[in-house]
């Protein structure tokens, strides 16, 4: 009785864990985690510092038209929006969170510096817009996975750990505001009062402090190698449900619970849950039938991921689905603003061929909504004359 009163209780939660594991208690916490606030706040403190004063450099050093320093400032933007979806993506195939932060920590230093080169030593609009373009990069591996190594650092099974977690991020979302707005004040008035090459030269040191300070606390890092794009593990489910859509399943159905070793896997016996493994539920159930292992799959040395998921997978489908439907609508902003430059590109070109501009297509529509004004006086007046 107890232990089927213990089953429901697991089975009414939504993504219940099972069999968990201890976690290293030599590692994470809050003695690892506040090396990564270093690399956040300083990440804030560039970006506000840039983004805030960049229109007025191009404006009124590179002699920029107001028009084109606006597409210039909204096309960096967007391509920064959209790199953290590449970011991402490397991250979770290839490089695993610790080492993209690391790559990208590199990669945005590098980029400060050469912005700082090309407004004070080497002054040049390519290297500058280069410069500008691989910070763009490095804030791509910067954004996806900052915070969630950040979170990786606090086990959610531990009650102490949990609590933890929850006052870290308030001192986590504390540490962004102050980079931002310290950033606003600090960098755009050295920018105006002293030079711009001070500006970015104080936010390349703030970017290498940053980056020291994250390598002290590499020892004390719980590190998660690369657990491969959502992207795929959800194609993987459909087309694993897809494929036995017709399949019919028996009075005690075999569903595979992830037991691999080697590539190869255990039929139709039970095996000791590895940590983290989630226990089946009603969500998504038309995608259970990915997870039922047929006579090809019991047959079978090897398991095919496109015919045969593991339960945990498909119960992960719901928080995969949400971080791509996050995915999608950053994507959807960073192509906005990649269509409205070009609008703007386009008319622009029109009429400075025509050796017309903005001021005569305003001119325009005055015109027209005057005669319309004019026209509807008229109409009045001759109905007011009608007997």
């Amino acid at each position: 009785m107890a232990e089927a009163e213990t089953e429901s209780k697991s089975e009414s939660k939504g993504h219940a864990l099972i069999n968990h594991q201890p976690a290293e208690t030599s590692r994470g916490g809050w003695h690892a985690a506040i090396f990564i606030i270093f690399v956040e706040v300083a990440e804030r403190f560039a970006y506000q510092g840039i983004a805030s004063n960049l229109i007025i450099y191009l404006s009124d050093v590179l002699n920029e038209p107001m028009s084109t320093a606006v597409q210039n400032v909204n096309t960096w933007t967007g391509v920064s929006a959209l790199f953290p979806i590449l970011g991402g993506f490397i991250a979770d195939s290839y490089l695993g969170r610790f080492k993209t932060i690391l790559l990208s920590s590199v990669i945005y230093l590098m980029g400060m510096i050469f912005l700082t080169f090309s407004v004070s030593i080497m002054k040049h609009k390519t290297l500058f817009f280069l410069a500008l373009y691989v910070l763009s990069i490095g804030d791509g591996g910067h954004r996806p996975c900052v915070q969630t190594f950040a979170a990786d650092q606090f086990d959610e099974d531990t009650p102490e750990e949990r609590h933890a977690k929850s006052s870290f991020f308030n001192w986590w979302y504390l540490g962004i505001v102050f980079g931002s707005v310290t950033s606003v004040f600090v960098v755009v008035y050295l920018q105006d009062k002293i030079g711009w090459g001070v500006g970015f030269g104080v936010m390349a040191g703030v970017l290498a402090f940053a980056l020291v300070m994250f390598l002290l606390g590499v020892k004390r890092y719980r590190k998660e190698g690369p657990t491969g794009s959502p992207i795929t593990k959800v194609a993987q489910v459909f087309v694993a449900a897809a494929r036995k859509c017709h399949v019919k399943p028996r009075h005690h159905p075999c569903h595979w619970g992830g037991d691999e070793v080697g590539g190869s896997h255990l039929p139709c016996q039970p095996s000791q849950p590895k940590s983290h493994t989630l226990i089946h539920t009603n969500q998504f159930r038309f995608l259970d039938k990915a997870t039922i292992m047929d006579d090809l799959d019991i047959s079978s040395k090897t398991r095919n991921p496109w015919r045969l998921c593991s339960i945990t997978q498909v119960e992960e489908m719901p928080e995969s689905l949400r971080s791509l439907g996050a995915a999608a609508y950053i994507c959807i902003t960073g192509i906005g603003g990649f269509v409205s430059n070009a609008i703007i590109a386009i008319v622009e070109a029109v009429t400075s061929k025509t050796g017309e501009n903005w001021a005569f297509v305003y001119k325009q529509v005055d015109e027209v909504d005057e005669a319309t004004s004019q026209h509807g006086s008229d109409l009045n007046k001759y109905h007011n004359q009608v007997p």
